[in-house]
């Protein structure tokens, strides 16, 4: 086979390869980790999925209106390992206390550092 040509798909390859990992993690870039947030709701849904762990929960303003949020937790294996987590850890209607760090697009969106559930056990949710 003919050097160039062999670098040529060699290259291409590499660069094929390489594109899925584009699509990285990237962190808490996108929420706003110099001002936590706390927060209390009720559990709509928790899913023990990977990357990050989700749980959904109905959270009141301050004028009393219902905003659903999503808040993504650490990786399973972070969370089971060093967090105490389970598949049924949280349930549907359980109340839960969360801090963390909000979208910095103002979307109803964290990033969790810990959640207390109603009988007063904190957890790390960190990622």
């Amino acid at each position: 086979m003919n050097p160039r040509l062999r670098a040529a798909l060699l290259l291409t390859g590499v660069l094929l390869l390489g594109v899925p990992s584009l699509r990285g993690h990237h962190g808490l870039a996108r929420f706003d980790t110099k001002h936590p947030v706390k927060l209390e709701g009720i559990v709509t849904d928790f899913r023990w999925i990977n990357p990050h762990a989700y749980i959904y929960a109905d959270v009141k303003d301050e004028q009393g209106k219902v905003t659903n949020w999503k808040l993504e937790l650490g990786s399973l294996g972070m969370l089971t390992r060093f967090g105490g987590w389970a598949p049924d850890t949280v349930r549907r209607g359980a109340q839960i206390t969360v801090e963390g760090f909000r979208a910095k697009d103002g979307s109803a969106y964290m990033s969790l550092t810990t959640v207390q559930l109603s009988n007063g056990k904190i957890l790390s949710a960190a990622p």
